[in-house]
């Protein structure tokens, strides 16, 4: 019989006793300690190769693009390493690249060295994300896969606003031994969860039956049209939500509201407290319908985020701040929908034996967003297009509502036949 107060906690943010197995306890602990350090350095890279380093601002623009176009490379072989050696192996590899890495720009002081460090960064994460999904996915059952991806980002989230929190009371302007003790505190946190990972028993790979099937390898993952139509919908939704949102917001808060760099830390606030105290709602509302039925969905959200960020617009002062701490708010919605159902989707679709490889193509939209999400932001806002980059945002968010009501209606009949 809970409690009160136990009642109120488990309304506010779901009840997930029944899926929190010993194993993905750990794993979630292991994520939970590499999101603290992400916290720390999210945003600090071009301020840090700038203002501390002396580079330019463009070769921190050209270090971000590097990582991704190294991350797009990568994809295709980091999911056949899986397939072929087991999600655990390849997650341990990459745990000790992305952490000896991190750590390593904490000593950058040339060119080649920055692009040594961000190759290794670029490699180690590609070789964590996609393993680690798939030993999530095969740590729980199908029916529980949404509500534990959901929980896996919720707890994410909240690291990453903890290390961000950590990292501000810590950093300062101008001194490089702040910046170091950060990026290697940063390093540190994923050889933690290198270690918890090592001490999981087993090595969830796929059986050995499983293994000897024939398969067509990626050729068969692009023949999944209900799949490919997930991924291109998720690529759009990517592109004009989290990457042009990471790298246009900013600029817009700053520039075009010409308000305080401190809105910039409540507004991601705002949307951090929004994930940690609404998933739970958000999950009871998705949970009893079809998961391709609530894709969709994000669409309409994001949409109607956007349009409040461009009535800001029209605004000044407070109130262009708090409408923007608005659309981020309800910008948070849809990461909860997004987030724990596009992984449980692409684990439904995909055969055991090909599972590293689907989840390598459906994280690689991530890396090609972040190439042209980026680009878009340069393009329009960085001409004085500010009205018509808002514009594109808002329609490019509704564009693959249509796209997702295909795909669903694909997988009706894949499942009929």
């Amino acid at each position: 019989m809970r409690s009160a107060p136990g009642k109120i906690l488990t309304f506010v943010f779901g009840d997930y006793s029944d899926v929190l197995t010993p194993v993905l306890r750990r794993l979630f602990f292991g994520n939970f300690m590499s999101g603290l350090g992400t916290g720390m350095t999210l945003s600090l890279l071009l301020v840090y190769l700038h203002d501390i380093r002396g580079f330019t601002n463009t070769f921190g623009g050209f270090v971000l693009s590097y990582i991704a176009i190294v991350s797009i490379a990568f994809s295709g072989p980091t999911g056949w390493l899986v397939d072929k050696y087991g999600p655990k192996k390849i997650i341990v590899a990459g745990l000790l690249f992305e952490g000896t890495g991190v750590a390593m720009w904490s000593i950058v002081t040339t060119h080649t060295e920055a692009l040594l460090v961000a190759t290794m960064s670029a490699v180690g994460t590609l070789m964590i994300w996609p393993p680690q999904t798939v030993m999530i996915s095969r740590a729980s059952p199908e029916e529980h896969r949404q509500k534990v991806f959901a929980l896996n980002f919720m707890l994410f989230n909240l690291a990453i606003g903890l290390g961000g929190i950590f990292a501000a009371s810590i950093i300062r302007e101008g001194d490089l031994f702040s910046f170091q003790s950060l990026y290697i505190l940063d390093g540190l946190s994923y050889i933690i969860y290198l270690i918890v990972i090592a001490g999981i028993k087993g090595d969830f790979h796929t059986s050995l039956e499983e293994r000897a099937k024939e398969s067509g390898g990626y050729k068969e993952v692009f023949r999944d049209r209900v799949f490919l139509k997930i991924t291109g919908g998720g690529l759009i939704y990517t592109v004009f939500g989290y990457a042009s949102l990471n790298g246009g917001l900013a600029i817009f808060i700053t520039q075009h509201l010409d308000l305080s760099p401190k809105w910039l830390g409540i507004v991601l606030t705002a949307n951090t407290v929004a994930i940690f105290l609404l998933q739970g709602t958000v999950l009871r509302i998705i949970s009893p319908r079809n998961k391709f039925e609530v894709l969709p969905w994000l669409g309409w959200i994001w949409a109607l985020s956007w349009a409040i960020v461009a009535i800001s617009a029209f605004t000044q002062g407070f109130t262009a701040g708090a409408l923007i701490a608005v659309s981020q708010v309800i910008f948070a919605v849809g990461e909860m929908i997004w987030s724990p159902t596009l992984p449980a989707v692409a684990n439904e679709l995909a055969p055991e034996n090909l599972r590293g490889r689907y989840n390598a193509i459906s994280g690689m939209q991530w890396n090609v967003a972040g190439v042209f999400g980026p680009a878009l932001v340069g393009i329009l806002i960085g001409r004085g297009y500010t009205n018509e980059w808002l514009a594109l945002m808002i329609i490019g968010s509704l564009v693959p509502i249509a796209i997702m009501k295909s795909a669903q209606r694909d997988f009706a009949k894949r499942k009929v036949s």
